[in-house]
């Protein structure tokens, strides 16, 4: 038979609480620099994270995009890297490259262009399975 001691006791629950508070500063630090976090679009006054209908109507770059005015759940902006047919690759502003999966009846505005190494793009679309899928690609003139 053992005896138990008081710190055998308080031991475990100290550490719990430990592992607790600093899981919580971990997911705080996360949300708090999270880029999808709501903020004023530019000439909208919506959040970021919120799909705006109107993108389905865009057809040609908008002034915003250069300021990082859009919703990043839904749009990627960036430059483009390569492109092939049904894979289109952007460098993004904050770095890195993104590949994007084209689909059948993605449009490309303006129509009759092509993306070309270099050239400003945004991105409509969807994330499936960790890859971006497009609806339509607005080119800068």
């Amino acid at each position: 038979m053992s005896k138990t001691s008081t710190l055998d006791i308080v031991r475990p629950l100290a550490v719990g609480l430990g592992i607790f508070g600093a899981c919580s500063a971990i997911g705080l630090a996360q949300s708090a620099n999270n880029p999808c976090a709501p903020g004023p679009m530019a000439d909208r006054g919506g959040a970021w994270n919120s799909f705006d209908p109107e993108y389905n109507n865009v057809n040609a770059w908008q002034p915003g995009w250069d300021t990082g005015a859009y919703d990043r759940n839904h749009v990627l902006v960036g430059v483009v890297n390569t492109f092939s047919p049904y894979r289109l690759t952007i460098i993004q502003p904050q770095g890195g490259t993104m590949t994007v999966d084209l689909k059948q009846g993605t449009v490309i505005r303006p129509t009759g262009d092509t993306p070309s190494t270099g050239q400003h793009v945004a991105v409509f679309g969807y994330w499936s399975n960790g890859t971006f899928i497009a609806n339509r690609v607005v080119l800068r003139g």
